[in-house]
């Protein structure tokens, strides 16, 4: 099997495109560690600037590592939008957690995918469940659509 043929160099390659133009990842430091087709694990610290006025992480911030996680493992296959999303919190985290994300594909359909994301404690301990519905759309969606966009 060639390089360009084998899906898990694929998926590395098509990850590290999209980190490259995904400054919100890169600008708070999520790291995308683990991609394959349905499959990824992303991880990221709560830093202070995370931290809401109870001094506890925003939930905003577990949704964005739980989206981007989301977005990860279903983008892998080609251009998808994230159709729905849905979070439930179990646990704060607090300013110096580190949070991992995994991201696996529950169904697919057609153009629709269903994919469930635990966000754990480094330690293992639950965190936030997330579930999100994608919907592929053509690869060339976003240039089609860009003057409808901005």
């Amino acid at each position: 099997m060639s390089a360009e043929s084998d899906p898990a160099v694929t998926a590395r390659r098509r990850a590290d495109e999209m980190y490259a133009q995904d400054t919100t990842c890169r600008d708070l430091g999520i790291a995308i560690d683990e991609v394959a087709e349905g499959y990824a694990v992303a991880r990221m610290q709560i830093t202070e600037t995370m931290a809401n006025g109870n001094g506890i992480a925003h939930g905003g911030y577990l949704f964005l590592l739980a989206d981007t996680t989301f977005s990860y493992a279903c983008t892998i296959r080609g251009t998808t939008l994230a159709q729905s999303a849905h979070i439930v919190f179990l646990r704060p985290a607090s300013v110096g957690d580190e949070l991992i994300a995994e991201a696996a594909e529950r169904s697919r359909f057609g153009r629709i995918g269903v994919y469930d994301v635990s966000v754990r404690r480094a330690d293992g301990t639950m965190i936030a469940e997330f579930r999100g519905q994608s919907q592929s759309v053509p690869d060339n969606f976003f240039r089609a659509h860009a003057t409808r966009l901005s």
